[in-house]
């Protein structure tokens, strides 16, 4: 080090060790921010209002989910039969290229066939999850809010970013507890007309033509 650098080396010591009590107390005020982590697609799957839907749906729903529990087993059956006759053409000798060609070929087009079926026959329940989800998330910007300010949180993360954390961090309880008090219930048969995303795209069309605040925007689930 040149003696310039270890004069002001000193100096900075010499400072810091004579700094004034007001200073000291200044600096000691300054308090880190509170930062948190929670799950919000998780908190909104634990909340009471999607617990009690997807019961609800369970009956409601029960002659859609019983066919295609039927169909999906009937469907297994047939693709069971074509691959273990695409393996027995693959095992076959002298191989039949052909053959196998066409059994392989059998088994993929009925595979993607029963994909599609099951997917029709999936469509009014699983359309009935996704408007459950999106009635309880119309309310989880309030319900993070909420939770945040009454623990005095300033930074909150995605637990899906977090390595470590405390398990006090953890706000996902928290914002469970503000969706049960928020959203005690919901609709569990879509209106004639629904998609997905409509409930979210109308509250932030409110929004935007609602005078501006600052507050900040929906979190969005997967």
């Amino acid at each position: 080090m040149t003696k310039t650098l270890k004069i002001l080396a000193s100096a900075i010591a010499l400072s810091a060790a004579t700094a004034t009590p007001v200073l000291a107390q200044r600096a000691a005020a300054v308090a880190a921010p509170v930062v948190a982590t929670a799950d919000v697609d998780g908190a909104v799957q634990q909340s009471a209002a999607f617990t009690l839907a997807a019961s609800q749906i369970q009956t409601t729903y029960a002659a859609q989910i019983n066919n295609r529990t039927v169909r999906a087993q009937a469907l297994q059956a047939e693709l069971t039969t074509l691959r273990t006759a695409a393996i027995a053409e693959q095992g076959r000798t002298p191989q039949n290229a052909a053959a196998l060609q066409a059994a392989v070929t059998a088994f993929q087009t009925r595979q993607q066939a029963a994909e599609q079926e099951l997917q029709t026959l999936s469509a009014p329940i699983d359309l009935a999850v996704t408007y459950v989800r999106e009635q309880i998330t119309l309310k989880l910007s309030d319900a993070v809010r909420a939770a945040t300010t009454a623990r005095r949180v300033d930074v909150l993360l995605n637990n899906e970013a977090i390595i470590w954390r405390a398990e006090t961090a953890d706000l996902t309880p928290a914002i469970v507890t503000e969706l049960n008090r928020l959203v005690p219930n919901v609709a569990i048969v879509p209106p004639e007309g629904y998609q997905p995303g409509m409930l979210l795209r109308a509250q932030q069309a409110n929004a935007a033509t609602a005078p501006v605040t600052a507050t900040p925007a929906a979190p969005q689930t997967r």
